[in-house]
């Protein structure tokens, strides 16, 4: 047996102390070269995999297209996976599949191609990832309950007077039936304007509170902006506060989870409730409209006393808030939300001539 080179022994040692995956095949799909990191990945030790189609560590809906996509770029000399790495799926000895990162070369021997590959396990990273957004769900969930738990005296109270005024008329219209048939039928219609008007506050508040998944599609910026403004408008105390709406764009839509978003407009809109409490005037202003750079920028701003200059650099950060029994988590939850969509949350800076003197918060969602 010829003594190895040292350039084969490094190569060798290389090979089999490698993390990741390293297999040869020839034109035909057969395994010539199986490291000990492909038998910890797929289950199969090298005499098992050894001579055979390299399909058997596919998934069938892979394998059947393997020898097609050899025999194609073998032919054309147009690399559909050659020299790209790619996330795609791989198959264990026990049937079961997992994510995995597969980088293909090509190499020559003997006047043949033959192919290398270079295969990562993805399972732990995939496993890790879906945790993270699973745990962000939850987060974000938490979010909408605190902010409707943090509403309950109000929604309590905006439900109970609608439902006062159904009994009330319709007592009242039992008493007119007979003597003013007329006047009853008016008294039951706007019975049942009330009922309308308590659904509608119970559907914004299930909207909040519904776990749902992250169902993204064409929405209207303008419905969800009503929808959080009068949600908000609930806990008004007296309501006394303004919310100018005159400057929002009708057209524009984004693709979004509007659960999300609407989560993100109430707490801004009600953070800009609560800073205008001490004004005489109080007054807060939201605009919707299309930026030069394909975002849609929604901005909320009040006439309260702004936010201070030693808060402002920690805003969206856990924890940190302005206010004396507030949590400071829901800023940080409404960034999340628009980084999650492509987007972004700021704290703008009061500087253009028309701006309220208070906080002005700019949510960037991109419109396509």
């Amino acid at each position: 047996m010829a003594e190895k080179t040292f350039a084969e022994g490094q190569l060798e040692a290389l090979i089999h102390t490698a993390v990741d995956g390293i297999l040869c095949i020839d034109r035909a799909g057969h395994v010539s070269l199986y490291n000990p990191a492909c038998e910890r990945i797929f289950g199969w030790t090298a005499d098992e995999v050894l001579g055979r189609n390299v399909s058997m560590l596919m998934p069938p809906r892979y394998a059947e297209r393997h020898d097609g996509f050899i025999t194609n770029y073998l032919t054309t000399g147009t690399p559909r996976i050659i020299g790209i790495g790619r996330e795609v799926e791989g198959l264990r000895k026990d049937g079961s599949e997992f994510p995995m990162d597969l980088s293909v070369g090509e190499f020559e021997t003997g006047g043949e191609s033959c192919f290398v590959g270079i295969v990562r396990d993805l399972s732990q990273r995939v496993a890790a990832e879906r945790r993270l957004r699973d745990l962000q769900g939850q987060l974000t969930h938490m979010g909408r309950v605190g902010a409707v738990a943090e509403m309950g005296s109000a929604l309590a109270h905006e439900l109970n007077q609608p439902l006062t005024a159904i009994s009330l008329f319709l007592t009242a219209s039992e008493r007119s039936l007979e003597a003013d048939p007329a006047k009853a039928r008016e008294l039951f219609a706007r019975a049942q304007d009330e009922a309308l008007r308590a659904g509608e506050i119970v559907r914004r508040i299930r909207q909040m509170v519904e776990p749902g998944d992250d169902e993204r599609r064409e929405v209207r910026l303008a419905d969800i902006v009503v929808d959080a403004a009068e949600l908000c408008s609930v806990v008004d105390d007296g309501g006394r506060a303004r919310v100018d709406l005159s400057g929002v764009d009708e057209t524009l839509e984004v693709f979004a989870d509007p659960t999300q978003i609407r989560q993100v407009l109430v707490n801004l809109v009600k953070n800009a409730i609560d800073a205008t409490s001490e004004q005489d005037a109080r007054i807060i202003r939201v605009r919707v409209s299309a930026g030069d750079d394909g975002m849609a920028a929604i901005e909320v701003e009040d006439n309260g006393p702004g936010i201070a200059h030693d808060l402002a650099p920690n805003l969206f950060s856990p924890f940190v808030t302005s206010k004396k029994d507030g949590l400071g988590i829901g800023l940080s939850i409404c960034r999340t939300i628009a980084e999650s969509h492509g987007g972004s949350l700021e704290l703008v800076d009061p500087a253009r001539r028309d701006r309220l003197p208070g906080a002005c918060f700019r949510l960037n969602l991109p419109m396509e």
